[in-house]
C-alpha cells in the first residue's frame, strides 16, 4: 500500500512553509536523479515547478514537468517521480475541501499557471497582508482550472447567478487591508463557497480579492507619501510590508513610480 503524506508533508528538502487560512504553501527541493516512490497526499494540491524537471507517473499516465509547469494532484491520488540531472525545486499549493476543486489529475495549462506563478512571488515577499492575498489567488487558481475544464468539455459556463451584495466585503477589506477577515469568513458572510465567492467578487468588483487588497494598500501608501514626511521605511512597516524594498517593488509595479519619486511629484 502506497504511503499517504499528511498535510504539509512532502518528499525532498522542505525549505519553507506558509499557511494562509485553508491554503498551505510549501517550497521543496529535490536532488539530481532523485527517485520518489509511489505515494499519495491526504489533501489535494498543485505543484508549480520553479526550477529543474522531473517525470511523473500517476493516474494511469506519465508526463514530463519542467520549469513553469503546473500539475494537480487530487487527494489520495497515487503518483511517483523521477527527477532530472539538475534536480528540481517545487512550489506546492495545498488546499482543502472548502475550495471544491473540480480538477483532473495531471498537467494544468492556460491562465491558471499564471496564478501559480503569482502565488510563488507572494510567498517570496510574505508580509502582513499575504495570508488573504494568497487565499484569494489560490481560489482564483481553482476557479480558473474548473472554468477551463468546463469549456474544454463543451459545457456551458453560466453567468446567470443570483446577485450578491459585495459592499460589506469591500468595506471589510478597506477597513484594514493588513488584518482583513479570512477568505472563508468573507465567503460565509456572503453565503457562498470559497470558490464561488472568489469568482463572484472578481466578476462584480473587477479585481480578485488578492489584487483588491494589494490595490488598497498602494492607495494607503500614496496618501501617506503625499500627506506626510514620514520615512518610506516607516510607511512600509505601518502598512505591513516586509520592508521598504518590498513596498517599493509593489508600489512601482502598480504605479510606475518609486515611492520617493511619487512623493516628489505629489508635493510639487
Amino acid at each position: 500500500m502506497d504511503a499517504t503524506l499528511e498535510a504539509g508533508e512532502y518528499f525532498g528538502i522542505l525549505a519553507e512553509t506558509r499557511v494562509a487560512g485553508k491554503v498551505a504553501l510549501t517550497n521543496s527541493a529535490y536532488s539530481p536523479g532523485a527517485v520518489v516512490p509511489a505515494h499519495a497526499h491526504a489533501r489535494p494540491y498543485f505543484c508549480y515547478v520553479t526550477a529543474g524537471d522531473f517525470r511523473e507517473t500517476g493516474a494511469g499516465a506519465s508526463y514530463a514537468a519542467a520549469r513553469g509547469s503546473l500539475v494537480f494532484h487530487p487527494a489520495t491520488e497515487s503518483h511517483s517521480d523521477l527527477f532530472g540531472e539538475n534536480g528540481a525545486s517545487c512550489f506546492n499549493i495545498e488546499i482543502d475541501a472548502h475550495f471544491d476543486a473540480d480538477c483532473e489529475p495531471g498537467p494544468v495549462t492556460g491562465r491558471a499557471v499564471r496564478y501559480a506563478a503569482e502565488l510563488s512571488r507572494e510567498m517570496a515577499s510574505w508580509d502582513a497582508a499575504s495570508g488573504l492575498v494568497a487565499e484569494g489567488i489560490a481560489a482564483a487558481l481553482v476557479a480558473r482550472v474548473a472554468c477551463d475544464r468546463r469549456r474544454v468539455a463543451g459545457a456551458e459556463v453560466s453567468s446567470s447567478r443570483a446577485p450578491v451584495d459585495f459592499s460589506r466585503a469591500v468595506e471589510q477589506l478597506r477597513a484594514d487591508p493588513c488584518t482583513s477577515p479570512s477568505l472563508e469568513e468573507l465567503a460565509a458572510d456572503a453565503g457562498l463557497s470559497v470558490r464561488a465567492f472568489a469568482l463572484a467578487f472578481r466578476r462584480n468588483v473587477g479585481l480578485g480579492v488578492g489584487a483588491f487588497v494589494r490595490a488598497e494598500r498602494v492607495e494607503r501608501a500614496k496618501r501617506a507619501l503625499a500627506e506626510s514626511r514620514r520615512p518610506v521605511s516607516t510607511i512600509a512597516a505601518e502598512l505591513g510590508f516586509a520592508d521598504q524594498a518590498h513596498l517599493t517593488r509593489v508600489f512601482r509595479d502598480a504605479t510606475g513610480w518609486t515611492p520617493a519619486a511619487f512623493r516628489r511629484m505629489s508635493v510639487g
